[in-house]
């Protein structure tokens, strides 16, 4: 289960030779790479000059924040993702953090004893984490890297057996995958094919007077066939065929199309951002994709922004790391709502307390905090003021 390198490696292959899945990897890699880091204090105010955000602008020299947050998404939806952090220390300006690649990390045997072993004390922790695991390039040299210095996100859950290495819903696309790849083989030949015609000579059984087409006439009529001429002459009528009749019987579009429905409902992804079927209207893809951010996005970047603070020590001190997606247009979908509501709120407050009923009752009723200014009284409004 830990050193199943070709198994990692045929992952890897699936999703960027399957249109389909490639897709869907690329949707939520796009999206999440777009996330914003913020840092909050104690108090809850955000905290600007944080050293954690310099941090995650130049993630290592090789890769921008963009790119470092693609690279987290792929591997987490690959399964397993490996963050290699050369040190815990936030200030450290050269302190580069790389997600590794599965299949080139290779396990010590005796990690088999300690994949699903429970742990109950500090000392037997500490040596688990002080293994060095080997992380080997494709020239073949190696570098070892403690388990200590490797954040590990699981995609799924680290509970099913190994705390070290999680499932992969690819496991279960497989089958999806496959058919999607035939669909598309399949309409591939079709296509090749319905240029192609068969041309036949007519004979009749009862008549032993018409010979068997020979291999001249053959020859004769595939040059004539195939030829410029708008008339042609023959001493007998023949059949010509399409080897493919009708591709539209077929289906074969919308056979992929299912199948790459099925990979992104696997991975969360809402129908009017997939748009497998029909072209969704804009308001339907703004609210769509932003509640793709809260139900898919957000737990995503809550690991990864949990386990950064962990190992850089902001939990001790009431910090937290956040991403979020609140610049992009679509999320002003919400926002819009959320002033709807609140205006109907203060609508419905300005009318109960017309009405006469007790301000905590109002709160509790309305789910707010308000208080009054016994000195001014307030006038009953109309829903349109």
């Amino acid at each position: 289960m830990f050193n199943d390198y070709h198994r990692d490696a045929e992952k890897l292959t699936a999703i960027f030779s399957n249109p389909a899945l490639l897709k869907i990897f690329s949707i939520q890699c796009d999206l999440f790479s777009l996330a914003r880091p913020y840092v909050y204090k104690k108090n809850g105010n955000t905290d600007d000059g944080d050293p954690a955000l310099e941090r995650l602008a130049q993630p290592n020299p090789m890769q921008s924040k963009t790119d470092w947050l693609w690279c987290y998404m792929f591997y987490k939806m690959l399964g397993n993702a490996y963050l290699y952090m050369d040190s815990d220390v936030v200030e450290r300006p050269n302190a580069p953090m790389y997600w590794l690649e599965n299949h080139k990390i290779e396990w010590p045997t005796e990690m088999e004893k300690h994949k699903d072993k429970l742990i109950l004390s500090e000392s037997k922790l500490r040596r688990i984490l002080d293994t060095q695991l080997i992380y080997r390039y494709e020239d073949g040299s190696k570098m070892d890297i403690p388990l200590k210095q490797i954040v590990i996100i699981t995609d799924l859950t680290n509970g099913t057996g190994n705390w070290f290495k999680g499932f992969s819903k690819i496991d279960a696309l497989y089958k999806i995958v496959s058919n999607s790849e035939i669909a598309l083989d399949s309409k591939n030949i079709n296509v090749r094919y319905s240029g192609k015609f068969l041309v036949a000579g007519t004979t009749d059984p009862a008549d032993v007077t018409r010979k068997i087409m020979g291999e001249d006439e053959k020859r004769d009529i595939e040059q004539k066939t195939n030829g410029d001429k708008p008339v042609h002459a023959l001493k007998s009528m023949i059949d010509i065929k399409r080897f493919v009749d009708d591709l539209k019987v077929l289906e074969l579009d919308k056979a992929y199309l299912a199948d790459y429905f099925l990979i992104g409902n696997m991975y969360g992804i809402p129908r009017d951002i997939l748009e497998a079927y029909q072209s969704s209207t804009y308001e339907n893809q703004e609210k769509a994709q932003a509640r793709h951010v809260a139900y898919t996005m957000e737990p995503a970047g809550e690991m990864l922004g949990s386990a950064l603070a962990k190992r850089w020590g902001y939990d001790a001190k009431g910090k937290r790391i956040v991403f979020g997606w609140d610049h992009l247009p679509f999320t002003q979908v919400f926002e819009r709502e959320r002033a709807a509501i609140q205006q109907t709120k203060m609508q419905t407050f300005n009318m109960m307390v017309a009405a006469g009923i007790p301000l905590p009752e109002i709160n509790t009723f309305l789910d707010t905090n308000f208080t009054i200014d016994e000195k001014e009284p307030i006038e009953a409004t109309s829903g349109n003021d």
